[in-house]
């Protein structure tokens, strides 16, 4: 009946509305999360594990036993398909060692010598027949360029690993962003925690948003099958009228 047909037919816009934006949602809800992960993968290495002379030495030594069995991998593969490994192919072995390049400069940035203090531990100091107690202790910087460029450089990495296709102009544009966020955070944990935050609430309106959008989106699709039913079923109409018409006119012609 066309009651039937009309329930099927708003029963399959709906799937297809459902389908569409649960998809959607999917992938943004997907992309959110995986940002807030490397985002706290960033915070880890650029507050903790650069700022600690072992922890650099582990993730270092962690980074480079990584780009080797990479390579190991690639060559084993490279020989069983008799391919030559080359630069384009090398990419992959590549990374893990810029990273424990901005790493070590993430250290390095922390290094550099602001001042000896006299405040600090005690250091005497014998002159003749007088005794003179100094008290020295070395303060560095908190934040320098080659922090700066370290932490632009790992975090340029983390972010172009999660697309397949990087090219130059891609990677130019998360330098930017990189550098322009690596001003701002500087390998402070409450500047990352703020950030992780903000993701967060950026993931629960995406969560909330979308449904909402659903909503909306199928009553738009509805209505608009409404209209496009009620043309179709006038023009039916008209049809099956105009044919009435002519049955009666060829039926009046054959008994005259």
């Amino acid at each position: 009946t066309e009651n039937d047909e009309k329930e099927h037919s708003n029963n399959n816009n709906q799937n297809k509305t459902e389908t569409v934006m649960s998809h959607l949602a999917s992938a943004t809800l997907a992309g959110v999360l995986q940002m807030v992960v490397r985002t706290a993968l960033m915070g880890v290495v650029s507050v903790l594990l650069s700022r600690y002379t072992i922890l650099t030495i582990v993730t270092l030594a962690m980074l480079v036993f990584l780009s080797t069995r990479i390579y190991s991998a690639l060559n084993v593969a490279a020989k069983g398909a008799n391919v030559k490994l080359n630069l384009l192919s090398l990419k992959d072995v590549g990374v893990p060692l810029l990273i424990a390049v901005g790493v070590f400069s993430m250290f390095r940035g922390r290094r550099f010598v602001m001042e000896n203090d006299t405040s600090g531990g005690e250091d005497n100091v014998v002159v003749g027949d007088s005794t003179t107690t100094t008290v020295q202790e070395t303060i560095y910087h908190s934040w320098t360029w080659t922090f700066w460029f370290g932490e632009t450089l790992v975090m340029t990495l983390f972010i172009a690993n999660s697309f397949e296709k990087r090219s130059p102009a891609l990677l130019a544009l998360f330098t930017t962003i990189s550098g322009i966020f690596a001003l701002w955070l500087r390998g402070q944990f409450w500047r990352y925690a703020t950030l992780l935050g903000f993701q967060g609430v950026i993931a629960l309106l995406v969560v909330l948003a979308f449904p909402i959008m659903e909503m909306i989106l199928e009553q738009i699709v509805e209505e608009k099958m409404k209209k496009v039913g009620e043309k179709i079923r006038a023009h039916d109409a008209r049809l099956r009228e105009l044919q009435r018409k002519r049955n009666v006119a060829a039926a009046a012609a054959s008994l005259d």
